[in-house]
């Protein structure tokens, strides 16, 4: 890792680099982003990725940072830009290991990155962040933000796509389909992960077609295969549909739609919490999704689906307390055409 000054818009064509770029460097601290590019031999749009805005979720991490490696100049049309972890400091510290409110917290100045965009260059070391990680993403035609599960959560795989009225909403709704995921979930930005000071929001708002693509099961801290080649055949599938590498997307057999109303599943009572639902098992209203035991064995409650869907997020604790959230639920709906 190096401080020594890397402006990633600068990789002429036909070049492959990958540094870093300085954040923050005073006496109270220091660090970097990591940036890598691939500038394509031939003219085409800029698709950027990042991973790390939430640096435990280290599916989209990994997946982020072996794009750079699989993507070769001489067979691209266009820019890839890909930034691997966003937020350094946080991926260091091992957050949310220091009882922060989530791993997008800098523990520097225990700033939330995805609250503080566009960013202030002169203001505390998350928005200087946000601010230099916008000047950089700003500069391109479509991005994805690779997300999964965090450390508490077992996780649907799903694309995430903002309805704002803005005149990137087309495009994003189309790179949500393309992407190839079994479902697709609208918001607005009246839903926290699409709401003003969120970097998909902004983007969008500066007219970068923006979406997020959610594969992998945070609490496992070892990245599974699987979720890592989703994030990464998604992200080929775009390529290939912007025309910046050659071949046809791979389309889903049955994609869908999800309602973006959450509906949550708490614990009735404490004790110890065995799931028999985890992310993607689809239930009618009323089934039986897990159940709450005494140390004896004896049951203590069940947990009952509120309504008839699909489960969004298990959250695999084992000792719970009363009303400690369980499950979110999600419903299912139409076809999305693709």
């Amino acid at each position: 890792m190096s401080g020594d000054s890397f402006n990633p818009l600068e990789v002429k064509k036909g070049e492959k680099k990958f540094g870093y770029v300085p954040i923050v460097d005073t006496v109270a601290a220091k660090f970097d982003m990591p940036v890598g590019v691939v500038n394509g031999v031939n003219d085409g749009p800029t698709l950027a990725v990042t991973g790390g805005l939430y640096p435990t979720e280290y599916c989209g991490v990994e997946a982020a940072s072996r794009l750079y490696q699989l993507l070769d100049p001489e067979k691209l049309s266009g820019r890839f830009i890909t930034i691997p972890v966003m937020n350094m400091n946080a991926l260091q510290f091992r957050v949310p290991g220091l009882n922060l409110t989530s791993s997008s917290t800098t523990p520097v100045d225990r700033g939330r990155i995805n609250s503080s965009f566009p960013g202030d260059p002169e203001g505390r070391p998350t928005q200087i962040l946000a601010h230099k990680t916008f000047n950089i993403l700003s500069k391109a035609n479509y991005h994805v933000d690779f997300r999964g599960g965090d450390l508490n959560e077992s996780h649907l795989v799903h694309t995430i796509v903002l309805r704002a009225g803005k005149d990137t909403d087309e495009t994003g709704e189309t790179m949500a389909k393309v992407v190839g995921y079994e479902y697709v979930l609208p918001s607005t930005p009246e839903i926290g992960h699409t709401r003003p000071g969120t970097m998909v929001y902004e983007l969008n708002n500066a007219g970068v077609a923006s979406i997020i693509t959610e594969s992998g099961l945070g609490y496992r801290e070892q990245p599974l295969e699987e979720f890592v080649e989703l994030h990464i055949s998604g992200t080929l599938n775009l390529l290939k549909h912007f025309g910046m590498s050659e071949g046809e997307p791979t389309k889903p057999k049955n994609q869908r739609y999800l309602n973006s109303k959450w509906n949550r599943a708490p614990a009735p009572v404490s004790g110890i919490w065995t799931a028999t639902a985890d992310y993607g098992d689809i239930f009618e209203k009323g089934d039986v999704l897990g159940r709450i035991t005494d140390l004896d064995g004896s049951t203590l409650a069940e947990v009952n689906a509120p309504i008839s869907g699909i489960v969004h997020t298990m959250f695999p604790k084992r000792v719970v307390h009363k009303n400690d959230p369980l499950f979110l639920l999600l419903e299912i709906e139409g076809k999305t055409g693709y």
